[in-house]
């Protein structure tokens, strides 16, 4: 399943470990965050001053990373 905008970043994270290393690129630490269930990609991203196309261009390409077969 594709990241979007409006996944969690809990569940984005639950999607493989290479995401975990998108986050870390970008210096944050979501993991322990007390919002990752609630907060959205589109909300770390503009949170952060992070473009939210880039950001999410780099997330689902972990995703294909991870697993070669994952193209949805």
């Amino acid at each position: 399943m594709k990241i979007t905008k409006n996944t969690t970043v809990q569940e984005a994270l639950k999607k493989s470990r290479e995401v975990l290393e998108v986050f870390r690129k970008y210096h944050l630490y979501c993991p322990g965050c007390k919002g990752s269930s609630q907060d959205t990609i589109e909300i770390v991203a503009l949170e952060n001053n992070i473009d939210l196309e880039t950001f999410l261009q780099e997330l689902n390409e972990s995703l294909k990373a991870a697993s070669p077969k994952h193209n949805q």
